[in-house]
């Protein structure tokens, strides 16, 4: 049902206006709030209640929401996939924190960012340059971040930072209104409409309240508020038995993977409809063999990278550690397979497939960004290989 829902309110409210309005660029934070708020009417949102239905009641939810939204316009999904990240936190920050976000999330209009990559570190993160000292009861965060989703809109980054005084890595809720960052937007092959941004940060004020293990402590050792958090029991498990950071991944990698799927089918649906239509040598292109071969190795892709995508949100939902593994190969998977099946669809459009009125470069352009964000291919391969042989055999340590 849900399913069916989605794919008809992205049918009616985006299929008419992606492509045109993709290659205007980045959304501005009116029109990104403007799509919130048409999504919070299907009850897709930010807030507590929507995104306890998105993320914790059943992830095969936002499974299926990354992979229709895929399908028709991917530049839209950061605005969840990365903004859920912060707005799981507010409910567990300081009591001014959720004061001023409370209302935003409950209205629509909260945008939030995950700033953890750095030009320096990329991959690496253990290596993170930005720094975050706690002074009396604020920390004091200075560094900089670059390829962040939603930078250049965002009420709120949650930053990744080494905390000098723990001496190891943690993350911290900073708010723009109260602690101003700034930021240089970013152009892209792909997610054309998806604001992309370099930022930076200095002398930023944040309660230390505000950190991610404080809150966190706070969630598991009251009931009340683990009750406001929208993340599944298997989530919750899974926080436990690995680092935040990596917990909190698997499930934006998975969604990384299932809206590879997403692209990869739209390129499939349209170029079997004009296998069927074109006409060369007297019959229809889709008579031909090759033709024929390349929608099989197309569809045999999509079945693949879709199921291994679900097997992995199971993984998740049952808060099982094999979730590492199945996300890393599910986004691996599903990328490189939308990559693949792009490129054929475009060989059997021919011509019309390299023009710029069809949606066929759309899908290419946004299937090539799908291996690198949130984990290139080769690490997320490593991520793999290191959960498949154990302790002693990481590659990149």
């Amino acid at each position: 049902m849900f399913k069916d829902s989605i794919r008809e309110f992205l049918e009616k409210e985006f299929a008419p206006i992606a492509d045109e309005r993709d290659k205007k660029g980045p959304l501005t934070k009116e029109e990104a709030i403007d799509i919130m708020k048409k999504f919070k009417k299907i009850g897709v949102g930010l807030d507590s209640e929507s995104a306890k239905a998105l993320f914790a009641e059943d992830p095969v939810i936002f499974g299926i929401m990354a992979e229709e939204v895929g399908r028709v316009w991917t530049s839209l999904l950061p605005l969840f996939g990365m903004g859920m990240i912060p707005a799981i936190f507010v409910p567990l920050a300081s009591e001014e924190t959720q004061n001023r976000l409370m209302p935003k999330l409950e209205r629509a209009e909260f945008i939030g960012c995950f700033a953890e990559t750095e030009p320096e570190a990329g991959c690496d993160t253990s290596n993170l340059q930005t720094t975050a000292r706690l002074e009396g009861d604020c920390y004091v965060i200075n560094g900089r971040k670059t390829w962040i989703s939603n930078g250049t809109i965002a009420d709120v980054a949650f930053v990744g930072a080494k905390n000098i005084n723990a001496g190891a890595e943690s993350f911290f809720l900073v708010e723009k209104e109260t602690s101003p960052f700034d930021t240089n937007e970013l152009h892209k092959i792909g997610w054309r409409a998806d604001p992309t941004a370099e930022m930076f940060f200095e002398d930023c004020k944040v309660p230390k309240e505000n950190e991610m293990s404080f809150m966190m402590s706070k969630a598991f050792t009251d009931p009340k508020l683990r009750e406001l958090l929208p993340l599944s029991e298997g989530m919750m498990s899974l926080l436990g038995q690995m680092s935040p950071f990596t917990a909190l991944m698997t499930l934006p990698r998975t969604g990384m993977g299932l809206a590879s799927v997403g692209i990869a089918q739209a390129a499939f649906e349209a170029s079997a409809k004009y296998a069927k239509e074109r006409v060369q040598f007297g019959k229809p292109i889709g008579k031909f063999q090759l033709i024929q071969e390349m929608l099989y190795k197309m569809n045999v892709l999509i079945e693949t990278g879709r199921l291994l995508g679900y097997k992995a949100i199971n993984a998740i939902a049952k808060g099982s550690l094999e979730a590492r593994r199945l996300s890393s190969m599910a986004k691996v998977y599903g990328g490189e397979a939308a990559v693949a099946v792009t490129y054929d669809a475009m060989q059997i459009h021919g011509g019309l497939g390299l023009s710029e009125e069809s949606p066929l470069e759309r899908y290419y352009r946004d299937a090539r960004m799908m291996t690198i964000p949130d984990g290139t291919s080769e690490m997320m391969k490593l991520v793999s290989g290191y959960t498949m042989l154990g302790k002693g055999f990481s590659a990149y340590t």
